[in-house]
């Protein structure tokens, strides 16, 4: 009974032993497909490399598209550094079309700063003559916004440098004035009489207290570029600011000019031709994109739980040929 029971254990070993060895050739053979590339699977079982078809294609769609990006953002970019030069050039008297410092140009006289404030008045009047761009006033549903004159000067200064003599009061007073764009297409009212009201209104000819003039007005512009690219045209709304910075007082009256653009949607448009169409074929294939990234995910999602499951299998084996080990040093 003993030598029975010995050779039933041995036959039990050797099937267990063939059993494993099977087992472990196919995971052998499992784990080496695995980590095969394209390449080799195709020519070991004649797979068809779709993940990696699918991950080609993928990246030719997302650099397609961060070109168009880019190109759009270059477009816009663009646009807002013209319409600021352009704007130098209309509002600011004697521009030379590159700033001297961090301020876009400066006046030494009386006469220049006075010239220079009513100049740019004078060009935002006569606005819509003058300019080669798509601009317009700024308008909502109530009132058209006009532009704003501020001054800020000493409340109290009296200086004679002749006689070391100073008496001045730091407090700031400041004082703003604001014109609307139908007092200039009034034609009975004289540019003449505009300078008188400003004048009037902000004692602009007290310049030995005078600390910085003010001129702000928002325009409106549409990028028409965009149309040549194939997209649908923006619209942009333009916060410029010109500064007469006179704080130091040393004869020397440094003009900045600063425009903030900001990108809206377009209310009313009406455009006819092919440009719809191409939108259109833009959503498609952003549509179409977003569907290969989600197959992609789901390609990676399926080759992680394949990997998993032959971790699992593969621990299963070890710990199974380790067990078969013992079990036959047990029998002798």
């Amino acid at each position: 009974l003993a030598a029975f029971e010995i050779k039933v254990r041995k036959c039990e070993k050797r099937r267990g032993k063939k059993n494993s060895d099977l087992e472990e050739d196919a995971l052998k053979e499992d784990l080496k497909f695995y980590f095969m590339n394209p390449c080799e699977k195709y020519r070991a079982r004649r797979q068809i490399p779709w993940k990696l078809g699918l991950q080609i294609l993928k990246i030719v769609m997302v650099t397609t598209q961060l070109i168009l990006f880019g190109l759009s953002n270059q477009l816009v970019v663009s646009f807002k550094e013209e319409n600021t030069i352009a704007f130098k050039h209309l509002f600011l008297k004697g521009y030379s079309g590159v700033d001297e410092d961090d301020y876009s140009c400066s006046v030494y006289t009386q006469q220049d700063v006075y010239d220079s404030i009513f100049f740019a008045i004078n060009q935002y009047c006569q606005l819509k003559n003058i300019s080669l761009g798509t601009l317009g006033y700024e308008q909502d549903e109530d009132d058209v916004s006009g532009l704003q004159i501020c001054k800020q000067q000493y409340k109290k200064d009296t200086m004679l440098p002749s006689n070391d003599t100073l008496n001045i009061d730091i407090a700031i007073e400041t004082d703003c004035i604001h014109l609307e764009p139908q007092i200039f297409e009034n034609p009975s009212i004289h540019m003449k009489i505009v300078e008188s009201i400003v004048c009037n209104s902000l004692h602009l000819f007290l310049l030995f207290r005078l600390i910085q003039v003010e001129i702000s007005f928002q325009l409106k512009g549409i990028d028409l570029q965009t149309i040549h690219a194939r997209e649908l045209p923006d619209c942009y709304a333009f916060q410029n600011t010109i500064t007469f910075n006179n704080r130091a007082h040393s004869g020397k009256v440094k003009i900045y000019f600063d425009s903030d653009a900001d990108i809206q949607e377009c209310k009313d448009w009406h455009i006819s031709g092919s440009i719809q169409k191409n939108s259109q074929y833009i959503l498609v294939f952003d549509g179409f994109v977003i569907v290969s990234c989600f197959a992609s995910l789901i390609l990676c999602t399926r080759s992680i739980i394949l990997a998993l499951k032959l971790q699992k299998v593969s621990i299963t084996l070890s710990a199974f040929s380790l067990c078969l080990c013992f079990h036959s040093l047990s029998i002798f």
